[in-house]
């Protein structure tokens, strides 16, 4: 397609930064190399999916490969939302804001803050570090399982 070999092309832009280091090292034990961007990022910043997400880039050359292996492992109708992570993180969330909420009230019945913040307590939920989880954008190539169609 007139694009250098040895160019890097983006085949994923994931936003959980452990499913994009489980996919590197999927395609990484296949011999394909892989490069995350902003793997270092998620550690001080908790929001990936507002920088972009982690992208996955791999060799122009090693592309079509890539995305076959990455057709045939995450399947197109397998990802569903889980409810058990939804439910999971609901407690966290609870949790934080009753413990917050206490505190709160603890540090207003002694004066060491003002019952007005009281009614801000529960926006405490919001500085929960979570993970978001949705499905990544897979940007695969385009003759990836045209050997799979009917002829």
């Amino acid at each position: 397609d007139g694009m250098p070999q040895d160019a890097m092309v983006i085949v994923a832009a994931l936003v959980s930064r452990v499913e994009a280091l489980v996919v590197a090292s999927m395609l990484e034990a296949a011999g394909i190399l892989v490069h995350v961007g902003a793997a270092g990022h998620a550690s001080a910043e908790v929001n990936s999916l507002a920088l972009g997400g982690h992208r996955m880039w791999v060799p122009a050359s090693q592309h079509l490969i890539a995305s076959e292996i990455l057709l045939e492992v995450l399947g197109e109708n397998e990802w569903s939302f889980s409810y058990g992570l939804q439910r999971a993180v609901l407690r966290v969330v609870g949790v934080w804001v009753v413990f917050y909420s206490v505190c709160m009230l603890t540090g207003a019945m002694i004066g060491a803050v003002p019952y007005s913040t009281l009614v801000l307590a529960p926006l405490g939920a919001v500085t929960v570090p979570v993970n978001p989880q949705g499905r990544g954008d897979y940007f695969l190539h385009p003759d990836a399982g045209a050997d799979d169609t009917p002829a």
